[in-house]
């Protein structure tokens, strides 16, 4: 430096020991002249901190090298803060001899005359603090981050006291900020057990929990939350972990889930009506074949007991439950035609597919019998079991086949047949629909499922295009097949 700094033999300290300590120190050390704040002695760091040497620096004024931003506020608090406390420390950007500013931290101690109180130098000791200016400008921006977070963000320590929610879970809970609250207030009980037996275990183990773990607050019930992770974060000082969970309102999107699927219902039972409404001479032919066939029994019954003819035992029982099998067969019909004219809301359930099929199959018999056309059902070797909404699983099977069982409507009709082929896979079962009237051609194929389109004199077009969305929001696909010339195939894919 310039100037030697002033001995002090009280403390053990002489001015070699001292010129060591400063020369050797990572801080800059500085002496300013009051008025200019020119640099009047400078230690060597000066060169490592700024990339000035000592000698560029010297008579100049301090200001010059200051940011613009902050020339103004140093000039402003600096100095007042200098004269009246004497010591001061501030933050600000100094310009580095590669034409970047860098951020700085500087304590300034102002040395006076003991008899006149005549303020004589300053003495910085300034250090560079851009590393630690970035780690707080980015703990900053996840800050923000974590604030503006649509997601419920809970940091916790291990004995499960929240030290910190974002304004998502403030607004979720409608807790003033600052309010102290643990865990096992914020969760129900089982919810509680589980997050801490769960996730807790597995992040404090591993560093870090995913999942999907639906949680329950009793100062949230009507909210929907799911927990999704859980970051452990061990403290330096060994003391516990403190943990981070970031839970996922879902609210909203199961709102819209259950309004999308009471939409899908309505319009499913709409298509059903319709579809009851096409189907309606069938039907009721259907219902009187075993309606009429009753009344022969039952007449011929009489007839003979008005002849005066005595029946048996074994023929009377004979003719009883030949009744009872049609009375049977007519109220199997109209229960059938009830699930399907009742409007229900969706319901996931679990049965067995080839049941369904089955039970489609025979609700469709006396239409396919007026085409002539015959139903194949081809089983897969294991039943297939699968969890759905029945009802609306019938109802894409119905306007597959029926659209099969009509392709012959103007065919030859010899040798008229639908194959219904079952298959299962690893992840998902299929039915397969497939008539031989000629098939469809490329682009009738591409349009088949759109709304209001129909081959069909008298159709409305809404059939496939209501089976593809029931399937879609089953998580399922539909997938139309043909060479155009003989064969035209329907898929239908559904997860297990």
């Amino acid at each position: 430096m310039a100037e030697k700094p002033a001995a002090n033999n009280a403390s053990g300290f002489d001015d070699e020991r001292y010129r060591f300590i400063i020369e050797h120190m990572g801080d800059m050390i500085t002496t300013h002249r009051p008025g200019d704040w020119a640099y009047t002695s400078i230690s060597p760091q000066a060169l490592q901190v700024s990339g000035f040497s000592a000698a560029e620096l010297l008579g100049k004024p301090a200001y010059d090298f200051f940011h613009p931003d902050d020339a103004e506020a140093m000039k402003n608090k600096l100095i007042p803060a200098i004269y009246r406390h004497g010591i001061r420390t501030f933050r600000y950007r100094s310009l580095h001899k590669n034409g970047n500013y860098y951020w700085v931290e500087s304590t300034h101690r102002s040395i006076r005359d003991p008899a006149s109180g005549e303020l004589l130098e300053i003495i910085a000791v300034t250090r560079d603090i851009a590393q630690q200016v970035r780690a707080e400008q980015a703990n900053q921006r996840l800050a923000a981050v974590v604030e503006a977070s649509a997601d419920i963000i809970l940091f916790c320590d291990q004995r499960t006291r929240v030290t910190y929610m974002n304004r998502a879970a403030q607004r979720g809970l409608e807790l003033p900020p600052g309010g102290d609250i643990g865990l096992r207030q914020l969760f129900c009980t089982e919810s509680y057990q589980r997050v801490k037996t769960l996730a807790f275990q597995v992040a404090g183990t591993r560093g870090n929990w995913r999942g999907s773990l639906r949680v329950k607050s009793p100062l949230a019930r009507r909210r929907f939350w799911v927990l999704e992770q859980v970051i452990a974060q061990p403290q330096l000082t060994g003391m516990d972990d403190y943990f981070s969970l970031i839970i996922r309102d879902q609210t909203e999107q199961k709102r819209a889930e259950r309004e999308a699927q009471e939409r899908q219902a309505q319009l499913a039972h709409a298509s059903r009506l319709m579809t009851l409404g096409e189907m309606a001479s069938g039907l009721a032919h259907e219902i009187n074949q075993p309606l009429a066939t009753t009344l022969n029994y039952a007449r011929g019954t009489i007839r003979q007991l008005q002849q005066g003819r005595e029946l048996a035992a074994p023929q009377l029982r004979e003719v009883l439950e030949s009744i009872i099998r049609q009375a049977q067969r007519a109220a199997d019909i109209v229960k059938r035609l009830r699930s399907m004219v009742k409007r229900t809301p969706y319901q996931r359930v679990r049965f067995v597919l080839d049941e369904v099929c089955a039970e489609v199959l025979s609700f469709l018999q006396s239409e396919a019998a007026a085409q002539q056309v015959d139903l194949r059902l081809h089983r897969a070797a294991e039943p297939l079991p699968i969890e759905a909404d029945r009802i609306q699983i019938e109802q894409v099977l119905i306007n597959l086949l029926r659209n099969a069982i009509e392709a012959y409507r103007d065919g030859d009709s010899a040798g008229k047949h639908v194959d219904i082929q079952l298959s299962a896979g690893r992840e998902e079962v299929c039915v397969r629909v497939t008539d031989y009237a000629g098939g469809v051609d490329k682009q009738r194929l591409q349009q088949l499922f759109e709304p209001y389109y129909s081959s069909k004199s008298g159709g409305l077009g809404m059939g496939l295009a209501i089976s593809r969305s029931i399937v879609e929001a089953h998580g399922g696909r539909i997938e139309a097949d043909s060479d155009g010339r003989h064969y035209t195939a329907m898929a239908v894919h559904l997860p297990v």
